[in-house]
């Protein structure tokens, strides 16, 4: 995906002017400062550092500048995103792989909560902490855990684990007597 930085530029230019539809000026931005900035590097060097060969099949020159002539409609259609590409391959993929949702490169930890005792008591555990240091509010915690367990797993999982690892972070740092002072 090496071609994909000089794209980055010549997109930039392209529709970063003022005067161009709003959706082209948000997916230059996203291009270059989402995928060319964060993720093609970090699961480049992940996979060259466990020596695995990776490839970005739809991240092609030929489809990148394909996708960069197509109209702002046929890019998002009210609140579906990839609509072109989704109706591109209706009737050569089942509609139940058409209408998937996303998946990130994100763990699925709400989930491992919700299923693995020992973890959910662990991250009950550093968020009672973080409550009782005064980092967090022991309402919010509980709503946090409440909204995990409602069926927003993946969502307020990160939220957990976000929480979870900087309260162990504390407990393994000089700082660990940390509080926080009242306003």
């Amino acid at each position: 995906a090496s071609f994909i930085f000089p794209l980055v530029s010549k997109w930039s230019a392209d529709y970063n002017a003022s005067t161009g539809a709003k959706i082209n000026r948000l997916l230059a931005w996203d291009f270059k400062f989402t995928l060319a900035d964060s993720d093609l590097p970090k699961v480049t060097r992940m996979c060259q550092a466990a020596g695995v060969e990776v490839s970005f099949p739809m991240i092609t020159h030929a489809l990148v500048e394909h996708s960069l002539r197509l109209r702002p409609g046929e890019k998002l259609k009210g609140r579906t995103l990839r609509y072109f590409f989704k109706e591109s391959l209706r009737g050569f993929l089942p509609d139940e792989i058409i209408a998937k949702e996303k998946h990130g490169f994100g763990l699925p930890f709400g989930d491992w909560l919700l299923t693995h005792e020992k973890l959910r008591a662990m991250a009950d555990d550093a968020l009672r902490s973080l409550a009782a240091r005064g980092v967090i509010r022991p309402e919010f915690m509980q709503r946090l855990l409440a909204q995990l367990a409602s069926g927003h797993a993946g969502y307020f999982g990160t939220m957990v684990w976000v929480l979870m690892i900087l309260e162990l972070w504390l407990r393994a740092s000089p700082l660990a007597d940390i509080r926080a002072e009242a306003p």
